[in-house]
């Protein structure tokens, strides 16, 4: 019963941010040459919608989040904020004010990648300056990862899901995970019919939220790191080629474009079907279905050992 008055709340949540975005005109998407348009304006209610939603399951659902981490997240809502509002802002700006940031939650919050399996990175691992540094890369490669593959309907919010999906059903976490990830799946929901999007605010904060879970997750548990690269592979695959892309036909890093695999995925249904809420939509779909199939057959048979 709490768990459906949660649902209803957070229906009402989401429904009410959008009529106020809306009215005011705050945060209504952008064309954006990287980015797949539709004709109307879209809220980008990601960010608002999960903090408040995170705010109400702790205080009145007794769900167990730090008011610190929820502070966190609130920075990093923050930045994500005022790159919505300002989409030129200096990549390396941007960049830099992401690491200062992850480098203060992870040195407050004193959260660190134990080992990694890679003797070369383990032998160094022990290093409190090197763990730190070397945490901080790869959260900042999952943030901008993350921010890569947003760019079609439930790609990345489903991608989310699948990840607490599978965690919640292998492994016990420190607090319920069942909250968020009812709070995700009624923003699917929305996003799949073209009623929001992540927006820069929701993507950095649900990339802050899923990385202190996994990372605290192998901590508590002492469970092999291959289940970070499996569960993170398609952010960091997608990082990792853009840039390799752009860096082999000479095209600046930060110069965003729409050669990215989801985005293909989208003209190949366009081309098909004619239709753009369709096939956005549909390209999202697919890559939720295949990375659900993948990453569940590499947990089943994976030995955590």
């Amino acid at each position: 019963m709490k768990l459906f008055v949660f649902f209803i709340i957070n229906i009402l949540l989401i429904t009410c941010i959008h009529h106020v975005q809306h009215k005011f005109k705050i945060l209504l998407d952008i064309k954006q040459t990287h980015k797949i348009n539709f004709k109307k304006k879209i809220v980008l209610s990601g960010g608002f919608y999960i903090l408040l939603s995170l705010i109400i399951s702790k205080y009145f659902f007794n769900f167990q989040i730090n008011e610190d981490f929820i502070l966190v997240l609130f920075c990093f809502f923050l930045l994500g904020f005022f790159s919505d509002i300002k989409p030129k802002l200096s990549p390396k700006i941007r960049l830099s004010i992401q690491i200062s940031l992850i480098i203060m939650y992870l040195y407050f919050f004193e959260i660190q990648i134990y080992k990694t399996n890679i003797f070369f990175i383990d032998y160094f691992i022990h290093s409190f300056i090197f763990n730190l540094f070397f945490t901080t890369f790869c959260v900042v490669v999952f943030l901008n990862g993350s921010n890569f593959i947003d760019g079609v309907n439930t790609n990345l919010i489903g991608y989310y899901l699948i990840i607490l999906l599978i965690i919640s059903i292998y492994y016990s976490f420190e607090f319920e995970l069942i909250y968020v990830i009812i709070s995700l799946f009624i923003f699917l929901l929305f996003n799949l019919f073209g009623k929001c999007f992540l927006g820069d605010n929701g993507v950095y904060i649900l990339s802050i939220l899923i990385s202190f879970i996994i990372i605290k997750l192998i901590n508590l548990n002492s469970l092999n790191p291959i289940i970070a690269i499996n569960l993170l592979w398609y952010p960091a695959f997608e990082n990792l080629f853009t840039i390799l892309r752009r860096s082999i036909v000479g095209v600046t890093v930060d110069i965003a474009d729409k050669k990215h695999l989801h985005t293909l995925l989208y003209k190949f249904y366009k081309r098909k079907f004619k239709k753009d809420l369709f096939s956005n939509s549909l390209s999202g779909i697919t890559l939720n279905i295949y990375n659900f199939i993948s990453i569940f057959i590499s947990f089943k048979y994976m030995n955590n050992m």
